[in-house]
């Protein structure tokens, strides 16, 4: 095989993650509550039914995360990519046209689709086929889009919004998705090194392909007869409730404690940014430091924001909750992949992460039913914040039980 050049094409592969994460994944995942009521008042429904089309997004994406996998080993990278940027264009295309809710709901099941398989899923399973070091660097760096996105495209989706409606700014978004990303899945992208004749970054180049090295690992099958599978799958359910229970439930929690809308908005603005910041950090700190260590971090970022949101009426704690949730909620995006990787290897690395994803999905949805069953116990979100810190801690012992129980091959 050539020697790997200079500048690492395995770079290219990050920014056409990133790219993706920022453009694809965003505008189905952070800016659905732009539209909640522009879409709710002028089709004639309640804000809950409008809402109901997100969860039909995480459905479809759990539905589709196993298929997704395996397909991305079936199919040239280039054309199953294009495919799905191009099912998650259309899917806002769908939305500008629609009349009536159920139009929505069965828009909303593609859009799902799209953003498992054209997005959650590749970025992972490309950053570990093209890095052996720095992988969890280029994780942070790839799935940071997203932060980068909130950030970047909230103001101008609100603008269009205000300025052309919420039928044009969907086609608006649908045509952001086709330029930036199909670039990047047409020419650029490739799924493994050995496409290029080159080799992941951190293992010695080869002159003949015949003497690379076999891929190492578990095939989907042995992994999920494994306790340590089962083991990190309800780590990832347990993080999922940690990462988004307060977040969806920021708002009606301040003002209980009396805080202002205002601060709500501001601290959910902050959060995207350190979001975007912890990414990158934690992602050189995975591949810094002891995997446990890393996820100790983690989990005690998580208590500590869920210590000082206790106060955070107040803007210093305020400020704290936000800074450690964004280094925290990392649990959830960056160490899935990174933890997979580690105890089962690269060999089928991609059907593996696609049933891991599944889990991800689950916690998020379960997020919303776990706080309003213990909200309802006495009127009050102390109890869940309190619950919050106990499960971040059973996250770590979770997640650290299925390292040391890591199956050898």
């Amino acid at each position: 095989m050539a020697q790997n050049k200079k500048f690492f094409y395995g770079w290219w592969i990050v920014i056409a993650c990133f790219v993706s994460m920022t453009t694809l994944f965003t505008p189905i995942v952070n800016l659905i509550s732009l539209f909640t009521d522009p879409v709710s008042q002028d089709l004639g429904v309640t804000r809950a039914e409008f809402n109901l089309y997100f969860t039909i997004v995480t459905v479809a994406s759990m539905i589709a995360s196993p298929f997704a996998g395996r397909l991305m080993k079936k199919f040239d990278i280039r054309l199953y990519l294009t495919f799905f940027t191009i099912l998650g264009a259309a899917s806002y295309v769908g939305f500008s046209f629609s009349t009536n809710i159920i139009m929505f709901y069965v828009f909303a099941a593609l859009q799902g689709i799209a953003l498992i398989a054209g997005s959650i899923i590749p970025a992972s399973v490309l950053i570990t086929n093209w890095f052996n070091e720095k992988r969890g660097l280029s994780l942070g760096i790839a799935l940071s889009g997203s932060g980068f996105g909130g950030i970047f495209l909230s103001p101008i989706v609100n603008s269009l919004l205000t300025q052309f409606g919420w039928r044009t700014t969907y086609l608006i978004i649908a045509g952001i998705i086709l330029v930036t990303i199909l670039p990047f899945t047409i020419f650029v992208v490739r799924f493994r090194p050995a496409d290029m004749g080159l080799t992941p970054l951190g293992e010695a180049p080869v002159k003949d392909p015949k003497e690379a090295k076999e891929l190492k690992g578990l095939t989907q099958s042995q992994a999920l007869k494994t306790p340590s599978f089962w083991l990190m799958a309800l780590a990832i359910i347990v993080t999922g409730i940690v990462a988004n229970t307060m977040i969806i439930n920021l708002t009606p929690y301040l003002t209980d404690i009396g805080a202002t809308t205002q601060r709500a908005a501001f601290l959910l603005a902050f959060g995207s940014a350190t979001v975007l910041v912890g990414k990158l950090v934690v992602g050189r700190l995975f591949d810094k430091v002891n995997l446990v260590t890393a996820l100790v971090i983690l989990s005690v970022c998580n208590v500590l924001s869920f210590v000082s949101l206790l106060g955070a009426d107040k803007l210093i704690p305020g400020l704290l909750y936000a800074t450690f949730t964004g280094f925290g909620a990392t649990a959830l995006t960056i160490a899935p992949s990174y933890v997979t990787a580690k105890i089962f290897g690269e060999k089928d690395f991609s059907s593996i992460f696609g049933v891991v994803s599944i889990f991800s999905s689950l916690g998020t949805a379960l997020a919303a039913v776990v706080s309003g069953i213990l909200y309802s116990i006495n009127n009050s979100y102390t109890l869940v914040l309190y619950t919050l810190m106990v499960l971040a801690a059973v996250s770590f012992i979770l997640y650290t039980l299925a390292v040391k129980t890591k199956p050898k091959y």
